[in-house]
């Protein structure tokens, strides 16, 4: 089977492709930009592509147009390759965030309409909606705050909760979906939740001395004021989001690939 793959260079693409490879896979990196449509949809046609697995996209960004020019019209791009070359399915990568009730966040938007643009087409295929991924090789998510900690002097406890998913369980998940039947779409959140007091303690385990400062209400509103800064890394409608504090069901998808779930505990301590 051959299988060519949208941020094959990325944080999940990466284990994939070198999953995929030891399977005896025929995996293709797609290197052109998904937001140029002339070199998208001029890619060589020699040769049979049996899957699309578009996995590239943007996450966070305080320019809020790169959300519509990559995460939807780049999608929209894939999916008209998809339709020139007569692939036999789609794997898109979305988010379980697109079940949110935040208002106004650019991603969770971008991801909505970029689902409908799979949809819509004709092009058999599967959506998964994960919640937050983290392992080895991310510099973001739960990898960014195991830093943060581990460089404050002091640590601030936040009021929010994750569902985080290990990215082997999401590498398996995708595989798997090369044998499920088309047209459907998967939500999957993790198992276990996790606050960010729970990693406090996981550092303090391993023999990290932590000091913290328990007056969460005061660092929720002082991140988000950090985040109206013009300098700060991460935009108020992010912050927004990830003091929501939503949590999902599990939605039976670990049943559904037949996958025993990487745990929390197993997970961290393969992070650095």
């Amino acid at each position: 089977m051959s299988i060519l793959i949208t941020g094959a260079q990325g944080f999940v693409g990466s284990r994939l492709v070198s999953f995929l490879k030891e399977a005896g896979f025929d995996v293709i990196s797609f290197d052109s930009d998904i937001c140029d449509r002339q070199a998208v949809l001029n890619y060589p046609g020699d040769k049979k592509i049996d899957t699309v697995i578009h996995l590239a996209g943007v996450l966070s960004s305080r320019d809020r147009s790169l959300f519509q020019k990559i995460n939807v019209d780049g999608t929209k791009n894939v999916v008209d390759l998809c339709k020139k070359l007569n692939v036999d399915r789609l794997i898109f990568m979305s988010s379980l965030r697109v079940l949110s009730a935040q208002k106004n966040d650019p991603y969770v938007n971008s991801k909505k309409e970029a689902e409908n643009s799979v949809i819509n087409p004709g092009v058999p295929y599967i959506i998964l909606r994960p919640s937050i991924i983290y392992g080895p090789g991310d510099n973001k998510n739960i990898s960014f705050l195991l830093r943060l900690i581990k460089t404050l002097p002091m640590a601030p406890v936040f009021n929010f909760r994750l569902q985080p998913i290990f990215v082997d369980d999401a590498v398996c998940a995708i595989v798997k979906c090369l044998d499920l039947p088309p047209n459907q779409t998967i939500n999957m959140a993790g198992r276990e939740t996790i606050s960010y007091a729970d990693l406090l303690d996981f550092l303090k385990s391993k023999g990290y001395k932590i000091h913290t400062l328990n007056t969460p209400k005061l660092f929720n509103f002082l991140l988000k004021a950090f985040s109206y800064l013009p300098f700060s890394p991460v935009p108020h409608w992010q912050i927004k989001t990830l003091l929501a504090d939503e949590i999902f069901e599990e939605y039976g998808w670990l049943e559904l690939f037949k996958l025993k779930p990487t745990s929390l505990a197993e997970g961290l301590t393969k992070m650095k």
